[in-house]
């Protein structure tokens, strides 16, 4: 039975994720998203991974028809891991950024 009360789109896009280390140093990934809703998302960490409850930033690169595009930054939460990436759930806050993360993607 599904728990979602908030709708899923299957929406990949770039995500730019950031964990703060035990050491205090950041550490970056740059993946995408399989899916995505107001609550959180699915991100695809092409085998890479990180714990369970570890808490995360994420930037989002939203594209418009207009071939421009908005970055939306979040905090959140691992809560679950798969073989294929990792599910995180977003605390309710966002901001639009403009000072978007350089990705090679």
């Amino acid at each position: 039975m599904e728990k979602r009360v908030v709708t899923r789109y299957n929406l990949q896009v770039p995500a730019h994720v950031e964990t703060m280390l035990g050491s205090g140093d950041v550490q970056t990934y740059e993946w995408k998203t399989r899916d995505v809703s107001s609550g959180g998302a699915f991100l695809l960490t092409e085998g890479q991974s990180v714990e369970q409850g570890t808490d995360v930033k994420v930037n989002l690169y939203l594209n418009s028809f207009s071939g421009s595009g908005s970055w939306v930054e979040m905090n959140g939460r691992v809560v679950r891991i798969e073989s294929e990436g990792v599910g995180v759930c977003f605390d309710g806050q966002y901001q639009f950024v403009s000072n978007a993360p350089d990705l090679d993607m």
